[in-house]
C-alpha cells in the first residue's frame, strides 16, 4: 500500500494531527544554528612592562595583536570560541578572561573555550604567579593588572556587540591542504639515544639539515555557511608559529600574517587555532631572519589558499557541546616540589628568570592541591569535532585522536590554560636531553589526556 493511500484511509481530523506532529519533526531537523563573529585589538602599551618579563619590554608594534573569535547560538544558549594573539595565559587570568566571554555572551565558562596563538612577540599573562614573586607596587605586577584589565573590557565589549549580528548557518564546509617546508619535530634523537633539542630557529646547519621528524602536516579549515555566502573559515595547523623573539617588537609573526592577509584578500572572517605543537617548531626551516619569516608566512598563506580550493560542502549539522575534567598529578620531582622554589622567590639574590619559573610552580602546585581541574570542551557539528585542549600538548595526541577516529574531521586547539606547562608523552620524560619536560609541571599524563579526548569524541563528556 502506498503512502498516498494509507492517508486517504485516516480519517480527517486523525489526519490532522498527524500532518502537524510530521511538520514538527521535519522542523525540528533543521539546525537552528547561528553564528556572529568578534575581532578587538588587544596590543600592549608600548614601554611598560607588562606580562610575566619572558619577552623584552615592547619598543615597537610591527603587528597590532588581536582578540578573534566565534559565538554559536542555537536554542537561545551560546558557545564561545576565542583566540588570543598572546604567547599564553594561566590560571586566575585565564578563568577570569573566561568568565568575561561567558558573561557577555550570556552563557557558562563551561561553554566559552579560550586559546593563544603562542607566538613570542606577545605577553603571557598570568596574575596569580606575578603574586608570587612581584610586590603588589612593583610596576610590571601594576602594568599587567591594567593590561588585563583593559583587555577583559575589549573582550566584552566585542562578544556583546556581536550578538546584535548573528547569521544562520545553513551548510558547513572541510577541507585540508599539506603545509610544505614550516613545521619540524623538536626532539631529535641522538645515535647514542639522547635528545638534541631543535628548537623555533636556528643556524646550525646540522640542526637545519636533520630529518623533519614526527609532525602532522596538515592546515585544516572549517567554513561556515549561509547559502553560498561564507560566514567565516577557521584554520588549525600544529607548530609553534613564532619565527623569531627575543626582541621588543609586538607581532602576532607567521601565522598571523597569514591569516591577516587571506582575510583582506577574501573578505571572509579568518580564526586561527594553533593545535598540539608542544614539540613541533619550525626551527629546521628557520634561521631567525625577516627573510626566513616572509617565506614561513607565505608558506602558510599558500596552504589556508590550498585548502580553500578543495572545500567539501556538507549540510548544516545540530550542534552539541560537551566538557570533561582531568585532575593531573604534580611533578614528584626534587626541582619541581613547593619547598624550594619558594626558598628562591623568597631569596633576593634570585635571578628574575628563576624567579618567573619558581612562581609558576609554586602556584600550580598549589591550585593540584586544592582539587583543581582542568577542563576540556569539545564542539560537535556532525561528523567535525573541535577539541579544545589546555597546555602545550605534543602532536602525538591529535595524531592518535585521528587514527582513532578517522570517520571524523577532527581539529584540535591547544594552548589552553596553559599553567602545566607542556603535556608531553609518556617517554618524554625519562628522555635525556630535550627542553619540553624541563617546563612541564605535571606527571606523564599521556594516557589520561588520551582518555579524556576519546571520552569526548565518543560523545560521553557533559552536555551543555
Amino acid at each position: 500500500m502506498s503512502c498516498h493511500s494509507l492517508r486517504l484511509g485516516i480519517k480527517p481530523a486523525l489526519f490532522l494531527v498527524l500532518l502537524l506532529l510530521q511538520l514538527h519533526t521535519v522542523t525540528a531537523e533543521v539546525p537552528d544554528l547561528q553564528v556572529a563573529v568578534f575581532s578587538t585589538e588587544i596590543t600592549p602599551p608600548l614601554n611598560e612592562p607588562v606580562g610575566m618579563g619572558f619577552v623584552p619590554v615592547p619598543r615597537t608594534v610591527e603587528h597590532p595583536l588581536l582578540a578573534k573569535g566565534v559565538v554559536f547560538k542555537q536554542n537561545n544558549r551560546h558557545y564561545v570560541l576565542c583566540a588570543l594573539d598572546w604567547m599564553e595565559v594561566h590560571n586566575e587570568s585565564y578563568d577570569a578572561l573566561r568568565k568575561t566571554l561567558a558573561e557577555a555572551a550570556h552563557t557558562t565558562s563551561a561553554c566559552v573555550a579560550l586559546h593563544c596563538l603562542h607566538q613570542h612577540t606577545a605577553p603571557a599573562i598570568d596574575s596569580t604567579s606575578q603574586k608570587l614573586y612581584l610586590k603588589s607596587e612593583d610596576p610590571r605586577r601594576i602594568a599587567s593588572l591594567k593590561y588585563e584589565q583593559h583587555v577583559t573590557k575589549l573582550l566584552h565589549t566585542a562578544v556583546r556587540k556581536s550578538l546584535k549580528s548573528m547569521q544562520p548557518v545553513t551548510g558547513l564546509g572541510i577541507s585540508q591542504c599539506i603545509v610544505e617546508r614550516v613545521a619540524s619535530n623538536r626532539r631529535l634523537k641522538q645515535a647514542d639515544g639522547s635528545i638534541r633539542a631543535r628548537l623555533s630557529s636556528t643556524k646550525v646547519l646540522e640542526l637545519q639539515n636533520a630529518p623533519q621528524g614526527l609532525i602532522d602536516p596538515w592546515m585544516r579549515t572549517l567554513s561556515l555557511f549561509n547559502q553560498n555566502q561564507c560566514l567565516l573559515q577557521i584554520h588549525y595547523y600544529a607548530t609553534h608559529p613564532q619565527s623569531f623573539y627575543g626582541d621588543a617588537r609586538i607581532s602576532y609573526d607567521t601565522v598571523g600574517i597569514a591569516r591577516e592577509r587571506l582575510q583582506k584578500k577574501n573578505k571572509v572572517f579568518q580564526l586561527y587555532f594553533t593545535a598540539c605543537g608542544g614539540n613541533i617548531a619550525m626551527g629546521k626551516y628557520n634561521n631567525g631572519t625577516r627573510e626566513a619569516r616572509q617565506e614561513l608566512s607565505e608558506r602558510l598563506f599558500q596552504a589556508m589558499e590550498c585548502s580553500l580550493t578543495q572545500i567539501e560542502r556538507l549540510p548544516a549539522a545540530s550542534l552539541q557541546w560537551q566538557t570533561t575534567k582531568i585532575q593531573f598529578t604534580p611533578r614528584r620531582a626534587a626541582e619541581f616540589q613547593t619547598a624550594p622554589h619558594q626558598a628562591i622567590l623568597q631569596n633576593q639574590q634570585s635571578l628574575l628568570s628563576q624567579k618567573i619559573k619558581s612562581a609558576m610552580i609554586v602556584a600550580w602546585n598549589e591550585r593540584l592541591k586544592q582539587g583543581d581541574q582542568i577542563e576540556l570542551s569539545c564542539l560537535t557539528l556532525g561528523k567535525v569535532r573541535l577539541l579544545h585542549l589546555p597546555g602545550e600538548p605534543f602532536v602525538e595526541f591529535q595524531l592518535a585522536a585521528q587514527k582513532t577516529h578517522p570517520e571524523l574531521f577532527l581539529l584540535t586547539a591547544g594552548y589552553g590554560d596553559c599553567a602545566m606547562g607542556y603535556i608531553g608523552t609518556e617517554i618524554s620524560y625519562s628522555d635525556r636531553g630535550g627542553y619540553e619536560q624541563t617546563w612541564s609541571f605535571i606527571e606523564p599524563g599521556e594516557a589520561l589526556l588520551q582518555a579524556a579526548i576519546e571520552q569526548l569524541l565518543a560523545g560521553n563528556g557533559c552536555p551543555h
